[in-house]
C-alpha cells in the first residue's frame, strides 16, 4: 500500500511562478515558533543545507536528488494529554522559491517520508513538508505504536496518523514558510499516493481551508472496509485448500488481458474498455503452463480461486460486502503465497491485529468467510468514525475554492479502484442533488492497465505531471480536461495515453500513431471500436 514512487515530476512551469526576492529571506538561524491550536511547541531548529544529496532509497524514492540548496526547519510539538512527540520538517529553497507551499503525505504506516518525499520538490522552488504524526518511523509495521502498555488502542497516536497530524503539518508548514520569507506562501498544496491520498482527502473534508489544491492518488478512502476485503484472496484460497502460485495467477491475468486488450480498439496489452470485459478464465481449463520448469494445468480450483477473487468478499446471504480486484490487476499481491502456504498482505494482517482485535499474537492462518465478516464488522464499527475518509459532503471545499484531483489505477492490485468511483457516486449524489457542480471543485481520473500508484508492476500509462495539472487549476483556473500520462522507462513497451476525467474514456480515433495521445480523445464511451496494434 505503499507508493513506488516513480515520482512523475514534471516541469512545473517554475519560470512563470512569482519568484521571491532571495533579498527578503530572514535568516535560517531565527525561525519563529508556529503557534498550533490544540499543540504545545516543544522546539523549533533549523539549519543551511547547501549542496545536499539525498540517497535514493527505493521504493520511496527510486533516485537520488542531488544539488539542494535549503533552509532546513524542523518543529517538535505535542498535544496536551496525548503523551505524544510529534516532527515535522520543512525544507525552504535559499533561492528560487516558487511561492507555493507543498505537504507531502505517506504510505502504509507511515505520516510522511522526510527528506525522501520533500527533496524532488525542494529543488524544483517548493517549500515543501513531512511529518512523522509522531510514530516510530516504521512504515511497514505499526506494533510499535499501535497499543499502549497495558494492551489498550493508542488512540492519540491513531488519531494522529488518521487525521490530526494532517492540519498540524499545513498550519506549522506555512507559518514556518511565512516566517523565514516574510510573507505567506501565495498557494499551498496537498500530494500524496495511498496512505498519503487518504490523508489529501481528510483535508477536502475535514479542514477544506488548508490547501489550495489537494492531489490525491489511489486514496485509501474506506479504510476500515478495504483493509479488511485485501484478505479476501487468502481466504479464497484457504477455503479451497489450495494456493496457486504467482506464475500460476500471471498466466490468467494475462489471459484475461489477451481476450479484453482490443475491446477500446487499441492492441496495447492493456484493458482500457473493462465495462466490456466479460472474460471467463474456465476457457483455459484442461490447458497447461510451464511454471519454473514444471508443467501445471489450469483446474478448476484454480479458476475458481481466481473467479471468487475478483468477484470480492460476500455477506452471508450472499451479496457483495466488499469490491474485489478488477481483471487484469495483478494478484499475487494480496493473493501472495510463501511455500504453499497463504502470505496475506502486511496492512491488512497489521490492522486486523493490532486495532480490530488489540491481539499481538493474533494468527490469521486459516481464516475464513466467517472470520472475515467478522473482522470487517468490528472494523467498521470500532474505527469508521477515526480513520475513513468517506465523507461524501464537500461543500466546504467548494466554498474555500479549494480543488481536488484526484487519480486511480484501474489495475490497481492493493487499493480497490470500485472504491474511488463509489466516493465520486455518493458526492454526485449528496451534493450534485443540490444543483452543485460537482467537476468545478473535484475531478476524477481513471488510468487503465496501472497499479498500485503506478508502481511499474504492470506496463499501463500512469499520469505523468498530475500536480502541474492541478496548479494550473488552481493558480490559472484551467480545469483539468484531461491529464498527460505515460508508461515508465521499465515498461515492455513505451506509449503516452491521455486520461480523462471521468466517466470519460480516451477514445483512439481511428487513425494516426495508436502508441501517441495525440491519437485519442476524450469521449462518453468507446461505442464500436475497431482495433489497431500499437
Amino acid at each position: 500500500m505503499f507508493p513506488t514512487l516513480a515520482v512523475f515530476v514534471g516541469s512545473l512551469a517554475i519560470a512563470n511562478a512569482a519568484a521571491a526576492d532571495s533579498n527578503s529571506r530572514r535568516s535560517c538561524a531565527n525561525i519563529a515558533a508556529p503557534r498550533v491550536e490544540g499543540a504545545k511547541v516543544l522546539s523549533v531548529s533549523s539549519a543551511e543545507l547547501r549542496n545536499h544529496t539525498v540517497a535514493a532509497f527505493p521504493p520511496l524514492l527510486n533516485e537520488p536528488v542531488a544539488g539542494i540548496n535549503v533552509c532546513e526547519v524542523n518543529v517538535t510539538l505535542t498535544h496536551p494529554g496525548a503523551n505524544d512527540t510529534v516532527s515535522v520538517q520543512v525544507w525552504l529553497p535559499l533561492e528560487k522559491w516558487t511561492g507555493r507551499f507543498l505537504s507531502l503525505g505517506g504510505s502504509a504506516w507511515a505520516a510522511g517520508h522526510g527528506p525522501l518525499s520533500i527533496a524532488p520538490y525542494a529543488v524544483q522552488g517548493f517549500a515543501a513538508a513531512a511529518t512523522d504524526a509522531g510514530l516510530d518511523g516504521n512504515f511497514l509495521d505499526p506494533s510499535g505504536w499501535a497499543l499502549k502498555a497495558d494492551g489498550t488502542i493508542n488512540t492519540d497516536l491513531l488519531t494522529n496518523f488518521a487525521s490530526r497530524s494532517i492540519h498540524d503539518l499545513a498550519v506549522v508548514g506555512k507559518a514556518v514558510t511565512g516566517s523565514y520569507y516574510g510573507k505567506a506562501p501565495s498557494f499551498s498544496y496537498w500530494q500524496g499516493c495511498s496512505t498519503g491520498g487518504r490523508q489529501g482527502m481528510v483535508a477536502a473534508q475535514k479542514y477544506p481551508n488548508d490547501f489550495d489544491g489537494i492531489l490525491a492518488g489511489a486514496p485509501a478512502i474506506y479504510w476500515t472496509k478495504y483493509v479488511i476485503a485485501e484478505l479476501w484472496p487468502q481466504v479464497v484460497m484457504n477455503e479451497a485448500g489450495y494456493y496457486p502460485s504467482k506464475c500460476e495467477f500471471a498466466a490468467v491475468r494475462d489471459d484475461a488481458v489477451a481476450a479484453c486488450d482490443e475491446l477500446d480498439g487499441v492492441k496495447d496489452g492493456v484493458i482500457s474498455n473493462l465495462a466490456r470485459c466479460n472474460y471467463n478464465p474456465s476457457r483455459l481449463l484442461g490447458q497447461k503452463i510451464n511454471c519454473d520448469g514444471t508443467e501445471v494445468f489450469f483446474t478448476p480450483q484454480l479458476i475458481s480461486i481466481v473467479q471468487k477473487i475478483w468477484e470480492g468478499p460476500k455477506t452471508s446471504s450472499g451479496s457483495r460486502l466488499w469490491h474485489g480486484l478488477n481483471i487484469g490487476a495483478p494478484l499475487d499481491t494480496l493473493a501472495a503465497t510463501n511455500n504453499g502456504k497463504g502470505s496475506p498482505f502486511f496492512v491488512a494482517t497489521d490492522w486486523a491485529r493490532d486495532f480490530v482485535k488489540a491481539n499481538p499474537g493474533l494468527n490469521l492462518d486459516g481464516l475464513d468467510s466467517v472470520g472475515l465478516r467478522d473482522l470487517f464488522a468490528q472494523s467498521v464499527e470500532k474505527f469508521n468514525a477515526v480513520i475513513d475518509s468517506s465523507d461524501a459532503d464537500l461543500s466546504g471545499l467548494q466554498k474555500s475554492g479549494g480543488k481536488l484531483l484526484v487519480w486511480h489505477g484501474e489495475a490497481d492490485n492493493v487499493i480497490f479502484p470500485k472504491d474511488t468511483i463509489q466516493y465520486r457516486k455518493e458526492v454526485e449524489n449528496k451534493m450534485g442533488a443540490a444543483g452543485r457542480r460537482i467537476d468545478d471543485f473535484f475531478r476524477l481520473f481513471i488510468a487503465p492497465g496501472v497499479d498500485h500508484c503506478a508502481g511499474g508492476s504492470i506496463d499501463g500509462a500512469g499520469p505523468t505531471d498530475p500536480l502541474g495539472a492541478l496548479i494550473d487549476w488552481v493558480e490559472k483556473k484551467k480545469a483539468p480536461q484531461e491529464l498527460a500520462a505515460a508508461t515508465l522507462p521499465t515498461a515492455k513497451s513505451h506509449f503516452s495515453r491521455k486520461l480523462c476525467p471521468y466517466p470519460q474514456v480516451a477514445k483512439f480515433d481511428g487513425h494516426g500513431d495508436p502508441s501517441l495521445a495525440s491519437s485519442f480523445h476524450c469521449a462518453k464511451g468507446f461505442g464500436n471500436s475497431c482495433s489497431k496494434s500499437t
